[in-house]
């Protein structure tokens, strides 16, 4: 027996979310730091309209799937 397609949880952020969150791990990092932390992006993140509940998991999931390490 075939299982039907499941639709699953609908995406929390846009691809213009992923492409800020990407393009911000692929920035500088503050001064004072070597690189970024998923802490620090998180804090960050924060800052910006639109990612006001954004967490350290969903920033790491993101990553991982673009393949990028901070």
């Amino acid at each position: 027996m075939i299982d039907k397609p499941r639709s699953g949880q609908p995406e929390k952020y846009s691809e213009r979310h992923v492409a800020e969150i990407i393009a911000q791990a692929c920035t500088k990092p503050l001064e004072g730091r070597n690189r970024w932390s998923l802490s620090l992006l998180c804090e960050e993140l924060r800052k910006k309209e639109g990612f006001e509940t954004i967490n350290k998991e969903s920033i790491r999931l993101i990553l991982k799937k673009s393949k990028i390490k901070p």
